[in-house]
């Protein structure tokens, strides 16, 4: 059997089980008494810290900062329509995580921040002490937030 690959997307059960590593670690002693949260919820508690300033709440492009900003936020709730009526997994992964985007493409420039260098910083700090990989964390964050983006697509 071949050794895992961290740069790669984990398998669904490792997925998970990295979301609610990621998000338990980052919320603290309140989400470990409760059940664990499905990696959509995680995805949507991940998705109002970080993304619904500039996206809004019901992630159309409507958020507080969007006064402020050069270049309007997407509408988030467009991506599988956009995509053929297919939901753009990888590529919604791709432009969250942002380490391996050298130059723009059909996104632009890159007006979002590089979310996969800072939730590579907060692992690091979450998980120090821990044999757990760094790497775990960074990708579950970013696939539960996937798995939240895709459960808001509109027809």
């Amino acid at each position: 059997m071949p050794a895992a690959r961290p740069d790669l997307p984990p398998g669904p059960a490792i997925r998970r089980v990295a979301a609610v590593l990621a998000l338990a670690l980052a919320a603290g002693p309140a989400l470990a008494q409760s059940p664990p949260p499905s990696p959509t919820e995680l995805g949507r508690l991940e998705y109002e810290a970080n993304c619904a300033s500039c996206h809004g709440i019901g992630a159309r492009g409507d958020g507080p900062m969007r006064p402020f900003l050069v270049r309007p936020p997407t509408d988030l709730t467009t991506l599988s329509r956009r995509h053929g009526g297919v939901f753009p997994r990888t590529l919604v992964a791709e432009l969250i995580d942002g380490r391996g985007i050298t130059e723009p493409g059909s996104h632009g420039t890159r007006d979002m921040p590089v979310w996969g260098r800072v939730y590579r910083e907060q692992s690091e700090q979450q998980l120090k002490g821990t044999p757990l990989p760094r790497e775990w964390s960074v990708r579950g964050r970013i696939l539960a937030l996937a798995d939240y983006l895709q459960s808001l697509q509109q027809p």
